[in-house]
């Protein structure tokens, strides 16, 4: 076991900083998690327009399923449906309605969902 005995005092500046630096990093993984939770929460919360036609099941009824998909994925379809690349009339209407936020709740939400 090191002791301060064994740490010589040029090192101590070192060891200091490198606590504080290991307490910055456990405090911003906490509040990272805690982000992110909340973003999905949010994404849940606003999810129930969505649900109307994707089933949360993930099976396909002639609409595609959009549970498990990577984040960056979901965001970039609904980009392209408010931009107008996509042409889908109910997906278009809902895709201007979101803002940017809005858009990685429902994919943090949805993506936490796993397939079936």
């Amino acid at each position: 076991m090191t002791t301060s005995k064994n740490i010589p005092p040029h090192a101590m500046p070192l060891l200091g900083a490198l606590a504080a630096l290991a307490y910055t990093m456990a405090s911003a993984s906490t509040a990272s998690a805690d982000a992110s939770a909340k973003l999905k929460a949010y994404g849940k919360h606003l999810s129930s327009e969505c649900t109307t036609c994707h089933r949360i099941d993930g099976s396909d009824n002639g609409i595609p399923p959009i549970i498990g998909w990577p984040s960056e994925a979901f965001v970039a379809v609904l980009v392209s449906y408010r931009d107008g690349e996509r042409t889908n009339q109910a997906m278009v209407s809902v895709a201007k309605s979101l803002d940017e936020q809005q858009m990685e709740a429902l994919a943090s939400y949805f993506g936490s969902i796993e397939p079936k």
